[in-house]
């Protein structure tokens, strides 16, 4: 690690539920094992955020909202897909250069592309070496700066908190889907594919993060499907436990979805889009299944209710497939770098 790096600070607060935050969580864990002092600058009061003492507990220094003040220049200031960080760069900058922006999107926010244009972040970091290609030019156009970097990194998964699941209830075959309760999140044949699937007992499924903006899209689940609006009523681990297959058709292009590495770590197979980053994380046939019609989601998912010791062999191998991707050391080397790359920026 650069000597001339040696703290971090982050406008944002990790999360136990949702791709950033929680993605957010699991680097900060990495972090702090490589020696790194983390500083958190959230937006809003976080005293009662759910990963409030754990963050204490890591070490990571916790200041007032907003407070800048504590900023000294050469210090790196990360948001993790954060538009308050976006909105916030003038300010921000008034104290350091060193501005870090990490789009977990396959997109661009309109803020970000001023900022670009107006120099305001120093460096884009990446989960997806194919989503930084696809953004960087486009970026670029914006502004020539050679100075500004864009790198890619592995993210670390912190797999401890997603228990390999052996032993599942036998009475019923459990499927589900999770993610935010946006209507984009949702593909509008959802609940067909989940209704003309078929397996030899009875289907019981599982929807974690649903509402109304969900309920408009796709309509009201069948009696069959247990709906929850978030982690507080049904644990991320609990939704694993119950789902032999994670079936997520959807209307998005994920990124670098985190809860492909919840599923792999807890032997959940995923049956999902064959696009975006389930393209690099997924291995078609062997640790999962890409979709790319309905029918597809609907076959694989009768395959994997049918055939039981070819699923526990997928899910064995996406195990040690999620260890590969999100590991501590590929990981911990990936971050090595981009401190060493952080510490060349100005200041």
């Amino acid at each position: 690690m650069s000597q001339n790096v040696q703290r971090l600070f982050v406008h944002g607060f990790p999360g136990k539920y949702g791709g950033a935050g929680t993605e957010l969580h699991h680097q900060i864990i990495i972090w702090r094992k490589m020696g790194m002092e983390v500083h958190l600058i959230p937006p809003w009061d976080c005293l009662r955020e759910p990963l409030y003492e754990n963050m204490v507990k890591l070490g990571v220094v916790i200041h007032a909202p907003c407070d800048w003040t504590c900023l000294e220049p050469g210090d790196p200031v990360l948001g993790f897909c954060n538009s308050e960080f976006l909105k916030a760069l003038p300010e921000i900058r008034k104290y350091t250069k060193r501005t870090v922006f990490v789009n977990c999107m396959t997109w661009l926010f309109d803020r970000e592309k001023e900022a670009m244009s107006k120099g305001e972040i120093a460096m884009f970091l990446y989960q997806n070496e194919t989503v930084r290609q696809k953004v960087m030019p486009v970026l670029r156009s914006l502004n020539a700066d050679s100075k500004i970097q864009f790198c890619t990194f592995k993210p670390y998964f912190h797999a401890d908190d997603f228990p390999f699941i052996v032993q599942r209830d036998t009475d019923f075959f459990g499927c589900g889907r999770i993610s935010r309760q946006d209507a984009d999140k949702f593909a509008a044949n959802t609940l067909f594919i989940y209704d003309t699937f078929v397996s030899p007992i009875i289907k019981h499924g599982l929807f974690l993060g649903f509402d109304k903006r969900s309920e408009e899209k796709i309509g009201r689940p069948f009696d069959w499907i247990q709906i929850a609006h978030d982690q507080r009523e049904v644990s991320q681990q609990a939704f694993y436990k119950h789902c032999r297959i994670v079936l997520q058709p959807t209307d998005t292009t994920e990124n670098w979805p985190r809860i492909g590495f919840e599923a792999m770590a807890s032997g959940s197979v995923l049956i999902v889009d064959n696009r975006g980053g389930w393209q690099q994380m997924v291995q078609h046939g062997k640790t999962g299944w890409l979709c790319n019609h309905e029918r597809d989601f609907i076959y694989y998912a009768s395959k994997m209710a049918y055939e039981p010791n070819m699923r526990d062999d997928m899910a064995e191998a996406a195990r040690l497939r999620g260890l590969e991707l999100g590991g501590e050391e590929a990981s911990s080397e990936s971050w090595k770098e981009i401190f060493e790359n952080m510490a060349q920026l100005p200041e």
